[in-house]
């Protein structure tokens, strides 16, 4: 079987009965490839809410480029910023203590698994603490 996916298209249409609905503290969204859409759902999350961005992809074996991730996790903040009642424009360094960054998924996703050896896995998760530490290394 190997990597696939089981749906398509962006949070757009059910980000506000998500965000505002659900009783949960966090989010775990997949946005490592661009049939996840934008971030502009993130805009209705509600300022006593996080969310992590699944922007490392766990269905193939490339490592996806820091800087870039970075980037998009910066990016990702700006716009929860601007949710109603949060940080506000332009405070996207002080929402990003309500965004986190992971794979967008587990190693195996289905019973086939995705096509990630245990040394990808490794790398994938170095990945993912290194991004972690260079956003938020001197946080508590």
């Amino acid at each position: 079987m190997g990597s696939r996916h089981f749906s398509s298209g962006g949070y757009d249409a059910i980000a506000t009965a998500l965000f505002t609905t659900l009783a949960v503290h966090t989010f775990y969204l997949e946005y490592d490839t661009p049939r996840a859409g934008t971030f502009e759902p993130l805009r209705q999350l509600p300022p006593s809410k996080s969310v992590v961005l699944g922007v490392i992809t766990s269905k193939f074996p490339d490592l996806e480029d820091e800087d870039a991730l970075i980037k998009r996790v910066r990016e990702a903040a700006e716009v929860v910023a601007m949710a109603p009642g949060a940080e506000g424009e332009g405070n996207g360094d002080k929402a990003l203590r309500r965004v986190g960054v992971s794979p967008q998924c587990g190693f195996a996703s289905h019973e086939e698994g995705n096509l990630l050896g245990w040394e990808d896995m490794k790398a994938k998760l170095g990945l993912v603490r290194r991004v972690a530490g260079r956003i938020w290394g001197g946080e508590p």
